[in-house]
C-alpha cells in the first residue's frame, strides 16, 4: 500500500491531467520518474534517451486523455485502481446468518495465482469475479456451515443469547453490553482454533451455542478475545461470565434451601447434569490465572469450588468402554454408539482438566493439592483423531483403542511398564507424577527424599519417556499439527526431574513476583550430582522458548 500511495500524484497535477515529461516518442509523463522507467523499459536503451538537463528543461507537453493516461502509467499506478474497491466485491458480501470463514477455504493455502508477482495485495479482477461467482454458486452449501461451525449464532439464537444476558442486568457490572454477534462469533473461533489446543475438554463437532449455558459461553468468548490482544473487551467478556456463574449459583442455593429444586423441572439439570458448570468453571479460572496478579486472588478462590463441584459430580467411572465395530452396525447404531462415547469423552475430559489447572495452581502458587490422585477413577482421555472426528462414520473409520483407567496406568508407570497413550493422558499422567513428588517432598519435612523413593521415581518417570516417544502425537515442535500437549508435557517433564534431584521447595516467591527472596533462598543448595542433573534439565527447559523464539520469531510474538 505504501508504494502504491507514492506511487499516486499530487492532487494538483492529478486533477489538471499535466504532464511536463515527455519523451522523444511523443508520450508524456506527470513525473520525471515515470520517464525514466518508461524510457528504460519501451526504448530499451536503442534510443538515446535525453540527457537530465534536457528533461529538466523540455517544454510541458499537451494534455493526454484519459485512455492515453491509462497506458502511459506503469505497473504500479493505474487511475481505475481508483474505482474499484481494494478488496474483491465478495469479501463484502456477508450473510449475517453464516459463520465467517470456510473450514474448506481457510485450511487451504492459497493458489499460486491469487496474486500477481511484484504486485500490490490487490488480487487480479478474474480472480475476483470467479470467486465472486463462486461465492454465489455455493451459498447454499456456505450456509450449511452454521450447523458444523461451533462458534456460528443463527438469528433466533443470537436474539435468546441477548435476552438471557440482559435478565441477569441486575447483577453484572457497571459497564457490561452484549457483544455484536459478530465480535462474539469472532472470539469463540479465536478459542476452538487456538486456545482450546492447549486443554480440548470441549468437543467442538457437537458443540452449539444454541444449546450452551451463556455463561460458558461468555467465558469461552473472553479466551478468545485475550488470544486476539482484545484486553478489555476480555476482562468485560469476563466480569458478565462470572457474575451471571455466581448468581445461578445463589439462585440454585436457594432452590436446594427451600426444597424446589427437583431433577424433573429443572431444566439446568436437564443440560449435561452440572458438567457445563465445571466447563464454565474451568475456563473462569483459567482467565484468571494467567491475565494478571489483580484476578489471582480470584482464581485460587475459585479452585476450592471447582473441586467442590467435581467431587459432587462423582470423579469415578461406572461403565467400561468396549471396542465397537461398525462394520457390524447399520447408520442409526453408528451414530447412538458415537454420540454416547462423545458425552463419556467429554466428561472425563472435564474432570481431568480440572485435575490438570488444579495441578497447576499447585505447582506455580504452591497450593495445596485440592484433587488427588487416588480421587480419580476414570479412564485415560483417547487421542485426536477419533476427538476431532466430526459425525460417526468418521469416529468408527479412526479406531478408537482402548482405554486406560487414571490409576492402573499410573502404576504401571513405577512398575515400568511401557505403553503407548494420546498426548493428553501423558500430559495427565506427568500431572500426577508430579504431585506424587511434591507430597514426598513434603512428607521428607525439609530433608531429602529417601533413596528407594528417588530411584522409584526416577523409574516412573524414565517409564514416562519412553511411553511419550511411543506416543504418535507426541512432538517437540511448539507449531506442531499435532498440538502442544506433546511439548507441555515434557517442560513438565523437566521439572519434575528438577524437583525430584535438587530437594528444592515449590517456589513461593511466584506468589509474590520477588525473584530476590528466591536467589536468596536458593543460595544455600548444596552440590551433588542429583543437583547438576537438576541444572541440566533447568538449562534445556529455557533453550526451548528461545530456540522457537530465534527461529520462528513471528510466530512466538503471535503465540
Amino acid at each position: 500500500m505504501q508504494l502504491l500511495w507514492e506511487a499516486v500524484p499530487t492532487a494538483g497535477t492529478f486533477d489538471t491531467r499535466e504532464t511536463p515529461f515527455a519523451c522523444q516518442c511523443g508520450q508524456a509523463f506527470t513525473r520525471k520518474d515515470l520517464l525514466s522507467r518508461h524510457i528504460r523499459l519501451s526504448h530499451d536503451q536503442r534510443t538515446d534517451a535525453p540527457s537530465a538537463d534536457e528533461e529538466d528543461h523540455r517544454e510541458p507537453g499537451g494534455l493526454h486523455t484519459g485512455e492515453t493516461a491509462v497506458n502511459d502509467l506503469d505497473l504500479l499506478f493505474d487511475p481505475e485502481l481508483f474505482t474499484q474497491d481494494m478488496l474483491p466485491p465478495s469479501v463484502f458480501e456477508f450473510d449475517a446468518d453464516c459463520p465467517f470463514t470456510d473450514d474448506q477455504t481457510h485450511l487451504q493455502p492459497p493458489g499460486s495465482n491469487d496474486f500477481p508477482r511484484f504486485s500490490s495485495r490487490l488480487p487480479d479482477l478474474g480472480d475476483a469475479e470467479r470467486a465472486r461467482n463462486s461465492d454465489v454458486d455455493h451459498s447454499g452449501a456456505f450456509a450449511d456451515l452454521t450447523g458444523i461451525l461451533p462458534w456460528s449464532f443463527s438469528e433466533p439464537a443470537y436474539e435468546g443469547f441477548c435476552l438471557e444476558v440482559e435478565s441477569y442486568s441486575a447483577v453484572l457490572p457497571g459497564n457490561w453490553q452484549v457483544p455484536s454477534r459478530n465480535a462474539l462469533s469472532r472470539n469463540l473461533e479465536s478459542y476452538f482454533r487456538c486456545f482450546q489446543e492447549n486443554l480440548p475438554f470441549l468437543h467442538s463437532a457437537t458443540f452449539s451455542v444454541a444449546k450452551t449455558d451463556i455463561e460458558l459461553l461468555l467465558a469461552a468468548a473472553a479466551l478468545g478475545a485475550l488470544n486476539r490482544f482484545e484486553a478489555s473487551c476480555s476482562c468485560c467478556l469476563y466480569s458478565m461470565a462470572k457474575a451471571i456463574f455466581a448468581e445461578k449459583a445463589h439462585r440454585q442455593d436457594l432452590e436446594l434451601s427451600t426444597g424446589l429444586l427437583t431433577r424433573r423441572n429443572h431444566p439446568m439439570l436437564e443440560r449435561r447434569d452440572g458438567l457445563g458448570k465445571i466447563q464454565t468453571l474451568i475456563l473462569l479460572i483459567i482467565y484468571a490465572s494467567w491475565t494478571g496478579e489483580g484476578a489471582l486472588p480470584d482464581a485460587l478462590s475459585m479452585g476450592g469450588q471447582l473441586s467442590m463441584l467435581v467431587r459432587q459430580h462423582q470423579f469415578s467411572e461406572s461403565d467400561v468402554p468396549t471396542d465397537v465395530d461398525g462394520r457390524l452396525m447399520d447408520a442409526a447404531a453408528k451414530e447412538q454408539a458415537w454420540c454416547e462415547w462423545v458425552s463419556s469423552e467429554e466428561r472425563r475430559r472435564t474432570l481431568l482438566a480440572a485435575f490438570v489447572l488444579l495441578s497447576l495452581h499447585n505447582i506455580a502458587y504452591d497450593t495445596p493439592p485440592q484433587l488427588f490422585n487416588h480421587e480419580i477413577c476414570v479412564f485415560l482421555p483417547s487421542c485426536m483423531e477419533p476427538w476431532k472426528a466430526t459425525d460417526a462414520a468418521h469416529w468408527h473409520l479412526s479406531n478408537p483403542p482402548v482405554q486406560r483407567l487414571f490409576r492402573q496406568a499410573l502404576q504401571s508407570l513405577f512398575d515400568g511398564v511401557v505403553f503407548p497413550l494420546s498426548s493428553f493422558a501423558d500430559y495427565v499422567l506427568i500431572h500426577g507424577l508430579l504431585q506424587q513428588i511434591s507430597l514426598a517432598n513434603r512428607n521428607a519435612m525439609g530433608k531429602s527424599i529417601q533413596p528407594d523413593a528417588v530411584k522409584a521415581f526416577e523409574t516412573a518417570l524414565h517409564t514416562w519417556q519412553s511411553s511419550w516417544e511411543l506416543t504418535h502425537e507426541s512432538s517437540l515442535d511448539p507449531l506442531s499439527e499435532k498440538g502442544p500437549l506433546g511439548l507441555n508435557a515434557t517442560a513438565l517433564l523437566r521439572l519434575a526431574y528438577i524437583r525430584l534431584s535438587s530437594n528444592s521447595a515449590p517456589c513461593r516467591a511466584l506468589l509474590s513476583r520477588d525473584i530476590s527472596n528466591l536467589v536468596l533462598e536458593e543460595a544455600h543448595t548444596e552440590r551433588s550430582p542429583r543437583v547438576d542433573r537438576a541444572i541440566l534439565h533447568a538449562a534445556h527447559a529455557l533453550s526451548i522458548p528461545y530456540r522457537a523464539f530465534a527461529e520462528q520469531p513471528r510466530m512466538c510474538l503471535i503465540a
